[in-house]
């Protein structure tokens, strides 16, 4: 009975070896940790995510008063913060509520939004319900919120503590039209809790970035590539569009965009990241090249690949970036 256990181990170790071996193939694409390893095969990645430079990677938080870049994660500013217990988020600062209310008001001009009503005495704004349709199409926001019959608002309410005060908000979405027609001073929750986390920490940023605006650490240019989408750089060289996401719907983007404006595309290939357009009868070209997974840089040409005169370039240029925002 030992003989016929022991025979029957030593089969069983020479099959597993075998099944071993063959999973060593070349068409496999696990590492095998040999002498001719580079024969397997490679895992296949998406074309847009090949290349992650430096600034793509996470950065850890700042500390207070450096200046906020992109590519910060989380950024510390020195008169506020990010407090969260349970399912209630808010932000505390060191300002008083006098002093962060118009700020609240730029936010949500910023973010698109139209005031339904403010009452001072309690601390609230609250705004007008918004549909999809009035965020420009190719915006992230759009996608996120789907279909045009969707409707979201904010709101924000601002207590005094101590010499300071706390901001809480509210984020609410909605697809039926009559809910739209009332608007309560300040809403019992959040129709997403994890949505209006992140709408206070975008504000955080705003604030953080104004204050550095303000103190001469960035400025406006450098602010507007920390908060905006997209942004208009200009240099010796020229103009270029530089649009904060994916490639490919950079490109799409792009393309809703030009429809918006109404200038006709004749072709378009967003393997070489190429658009031919036309405005009023003269032929153009955009293109689209990715820096890294999250940044897209935009020029436009001539039908020949030449530059076009900065005024044309610029006022081009300018037109998609508004299409876009």
């Amino acid at each position: 009975m030992m003989k016929i256990s022991q025979r029957f181990l030593v089969l069983l170790s020479v099959t597993c070896l075998a099944s071993c071996g063959s999973l060593r193939s070349a068409s496999n694409p696990n590492l095998t940790y040999t002498d001719n390893a580079e024969s397997a095969q490679e895992l296949q990645v998406p074309p847009d995510l090949t290349d992650v430079s430096r600034t793509e990677q996470f950065v850890l938080p700042g500390t207070p008063g450096e200046a906020v870049t992109r590519g910060t994660l989380l950024p510390q500013f020195s008169t506020m913060r990010f407090v969260r217990e349970g399912g209630q988020s808010w932000l505390a600062m060191d300002s008083a509520p006098e002093d962060i209310w118009q700020k609240v008001l730029s936010f949500t001009r910023k973010e698109k939004y139209l005031v339904e009503k403010t009452q001072p005495i309690s601390g609230a704004i609250v705004t007008q319900w918004r549909a999809a349709s009035a965020i420009a199409k190719g915006n992230l926001l759009k996608n996120l919120i789907g279909s045009d019959e969707a409707y979201t608002r904010i709101a924000f309410r601002i207590e005094r503590d101590g010499e300071g005060a706390r901001l809480f908000a509210r984020s609410q979405k909605t697809a039926d039209t009559a809910l739209t027609e009332t608007t309560s001073t300040w809403p019992a929750r959040s129709h997403d809790p994890e949505n209006t986390s992140a709408m206070l920490l975008r504000f955080m940023t705003f604030l953080g970035v104004e204050e550095q605006k303000a103190r001469g650490i960035l400025s406006d240019e450098q602010a507007r590539a920390v908060l905006d989408d997209a942004t208009l750089q200009t240099n010796g060289s020229g103009s270029e569009l530089v649009l904060y996401r994916g490639y490919q719907p950079a490109f799409r983007a792009v393309i809703a965009a030009l429809g918006d404006l109404e200038y006709p595309v004749s072709s378009r290939d967003d393997g070489v990241g190429r658009i031919e357009f036309t405005v009023a009868d003269s032929s153009l070209v955009l293109e689209l090249t990715p820096v890294h997974n999250s940044e897209v840089r935009l020029a436009v040409l001539d039908e020949d690949g030449r530059k076009l005169n900065s005024q044309k370039e610029q006022s081009i240029l300018n037109s998609l970036l508004n299409s876009l925002s």
